[in-house]
């Protein structure tokens, strides 16, 4: 029953592991270039407006992080493709503002905002036909303008994306977790899904304003908020060709349960925002689930303690608990992972879990200045 419950968990668009499903649409999207014809035509396309691109970067106390994703864009720019970089600074002590301008970028300071309402000034002060959405503590890969062009001319494809992959000098927190939240399909390279994170986040101009854009008010779960409005209007599209990097996550257990804690925040919000949809249940009822059990192995074991219930009641507690966690580790490694990343991954599911129920029963707003994406905005 439990395995059913985790399968629906999977699937979970508010949670960071969500369903895939192929978009046969597309896939001439995946194709490689066979020639610079693409490239001719979209030097020759022109929208209602004529900016292309606009990439909105909101930023707080982070310089170092904002000089290295400014230039990663430049040293990714393609010559055919427009583009505008618009940093909205959220009241930085540092020289964020200073290094925004040095690289030529229209720079907006706006202190004590929610970063949902940062991305939603910065792309209300932008002219490109589509916005992109990307965190100060990104960088780009090399082609990832490239990867980028042939959605911004294309019909019917109004949101798309590629959740960030980690540094190569990543922790074993930061690679676990990436296991855990990456999107994927049967080795394919561009498929649909229900909702992408609100960094490395693509949407056209015209459907983000439609819907009203971000919503403000939500402290996390604004990205799953926004894709479900937009899913209505348009497929939402993984590329894992649009690759960026996320320097910022979690390194270490104690920030990934503060991180955990704090993205929680808004679950209850996020569900009572549209109409019920019985996959998004499992985000919430399972971190409950996780923490009831937890209570209940306490409560055997020190029952066993005592020679009130007999010992092999606490491990089929325990089973039921921790098997599941564990089939779901051997799931997102992949099947065939190490077992040192499986035992990571087992380590992290447990941990997510019970900061996500933490915070689901503590209604604590958290107010961490690094703590950008994945599922999150904060107030910072």
């Amino acid at each position: 029953m439990m395995s059913v419950i985790l399968g629906r968990f999977y699937q979970s668009p508010i949670c960071h592991v969500s369903e895939t499903k192929p978009l046969p649409s597309v896939v001439e999207l995946n194709r490689p270039a066979e020639s610079d014809e693409w490239r001719h035509n979209i030097s020759r396309w022109q929208g209602p407006l004529s900016m292309i691109l606009s990439v909105v970067i909101p930023v707080k106390n982070d310089a170092v992080g904002l000089e290295r994703c400014l230039k990663s864009i430049q040293a990714a720019a393609l010559a055919s493709l427009s583009y505008e970089i618009v940093v909205v600074d959220n009241g930085s002590a540092d020289n964020s503002v200073a290094i925004a301008k040095a690289y030529g970028a229209k720079t907006i300071v706006a202190p004590d905002q929610t970063v949902a309402a940062l991305r939603n000034l910065g792309a209300n002060e932008s002219v490109g036909e589509y916005l992109a959405f990307l965190d100060a503590d990104c960088s780009v890969g090399k082609n990832w303008f490239e990867s980028v062009a042939k959605y911004v001319r294309g019909e019917g494809v109004a949101c798309f994306g590629c959740p960030p992959t980690v540094p190569d000098d990543a922790t074993w927190v930061q690679t676990c977790w990436y296991q855990i939240r990456k999107k994927r399909l049967f080795g394919r390279k561009v498929f649909e899904v229900e909702w992408l994170e609100s960094m490395n986040f693509f949407v056209k101009r015209s459907d983000f304003m439609e819907v009203s854009g971000f919503d403000e008010q939500m402290i996390t779960c604004e990205d799953v908020d926004l894709c479900k409005r937009l899913s209505a209007r348009s497929p939402i599209i993984c590329d894992n060709g649009i690759v960026a990097i996320h320097h910022g996550e979690a390194e270490t257990l104690t920030h990934f349960y503060q991180k955990e804690r704090w993205r929680g925040t808004s679950n209850w919000q996020s569900l009572r925002k549209h109409d019920f949809d019985k996959s998004e249940l499992p985000s919430v009822l399972l971190p409950v689930v996780h923490l009831f059990l937890l209570f209940v192995v306490a409560l055997a074991s020190v029952l066993a303690a005592y020679k009130i219930i007999p010992l092999y009641v606490v491990f089929i507690v325990l089973g039921l608990w921790q098997v599941p966690l564990l089939w779901l580790g051997l799931k997102k490694s992949g099947e065939q992972g190490p077992v040192k990343l499986v035992a990571g991954i087992f380590v992290l599911l447990n941990l997510y879990f019970f900061a996500r129920a933490v915070s689901l029963f503590s209604h604590v707003s958290w107010n961490d200045p690094k703590t950008f994406g994945s599922g999150a905005s904060v107030v910072l």
